[in-house]
């Protein structure tokens, strides 16, 4: 990557992986440079696109705040070309369909200089949403009320979407995408930047737009996505159990998120009868990790939707279940701009 002599230093770095993605990058783009806060860079890193996603970057890239950089495939192998690439104090992940809300940056800076933390962690853009506009600071010992809030919820607190993470964190403890990990490997990374971490501010107010399309939807080979999701639980066992045995059920209740979007995005939606698509939620709730997770979990300690959704678990009833994914799945399809699991 070539930059211009005497290039400043910036205050954030953000890196999109672009892999075919010319239907969304110009606007993912356009949401860097339409910041109230100029201060930044913003590495694309292509990695293999067979569309016009290559000549779409190449019309932007300046190399003095835009640059077009190229890696191996693999949304880890470009995040990791891009922190590499970086400049910046901070560290921010965009997908190349999503987009940065205008003030984010400045929001993110003025938190940078009032409490100095290591993480900041924003919420999505939802129409549906009311947001109390709350900052809270977790470290020292409250550090463990947030490890136990992201584990619980970590489709919404256990993503690298909507967090700056700080550059020095991430390189000074040797912090990269894990390349094996197709699916939840941004969990594994999160996790591993809170542990690291002495200081993380939560923000109750937006500051990234996820667009949701029907691409959007994770899907994957019979049997395959349940192995590439067990890869990313095994993983945050052993960094659970190494950072605190007091996070069991937190735990239990990440394993069954993980099979909560399983069921959603891939068994409830394959081209199958409705019989094999039980037989098969069945089957894999008796997958070891998921097994364990479904015996152990204390729903007392839960509320909500999902201690529903978890007790349906523990009783094997697939089609509760199966008429969870269906009301998920339409809510999906009516939303135009974001997308939840």
């Amino acid at each position: 990557m070539v930059r211009e002599a005497n290039t400043k230093t910036p205050e954030f770095s953000i890196i999109i992986p672009a892999y075919n993605a010319e239907a969304f990058i110009q606007a993912a783009i356009q949401s860097i440079n339409n910041q109230t806060n100029n201060d930044w860079e913003l590495i694309i890193v292509e990695n293999g696109s067979t569309d016009q996603t290559t000549e779409i970057c190449n019309c932007y890239a300046d190399n003095k705040k835009i640059y077009l950089i190229h890696s191996e495939k693999g949304v880890s192998n470009a995040r990791n070309a891009g922190i590499e690439a970086s400049k910046g104090k901070w560290l921010i992940f965009l997908d190349a369909d999503d987009q940065l809300l205008r003030d984010s940056l400045q929001q993110f800076d003025e938190i940078d200089k009032k409490y100095a933390p290591d993480l900041i962690v924003g919420e999505y853009e939802n129409r549906r949403s009311v947001y109390s506009g709350e900052i809270k600071v977790y470290e020292g010992n409250g550090l463990a009320d947030f490890m136990r809030i992201s584990l619980q919820t970590p489709t919404q607190k256990c993503n690298t979407k909507a967090v700056a993470f700080r550059s020095s964190v991430i390189k000074g403890g040797g912090i990269i995408f894990d390349s094996q990990i197709c699916y939840a490997e941004d969990s594994v990374f999160f996790l591993e930047a809170f542990i690291h971490s002495k200081k993380l501010i939560t923000l109750h107010y937006p500051v990234y737009r996820v667009i949701y399309h029907p691409e959007s939807a994770v899907r994957s080979g019979k049997k395959k996505l349940e192995r590439e999701y067990l890869m990313a639980i095994q993983r945050i066992d052993k960094m659970v159990k190494e950072y605190s045995r007091n996070f069991d059920n937190d735990y239990y209740a990440f394993v069954l998120n993980q099979l909560l979007v399983i069921l959603v995005n891939d068994i409830f939606a394959r081209s199958e009868s409705v019989a094999s698509q039980l037989a098969d939620a069945k089957q894999a709730m008796f997958i070891p990790e998921f097994k364990e997770a479904i015996e152990k979990i204390n729903l007392s300690e839960l509320n909500g939707v999902k201690k529903a959704v978890f007790w349906m678990m523990k009783h094997k009833m697939t089609f509760g279940l199966l008429f969870v994914a269906r009301i998920r799945q339409s809510q999906n399809k009516k939303k135009v701009n974001y997308f939840y699991v």
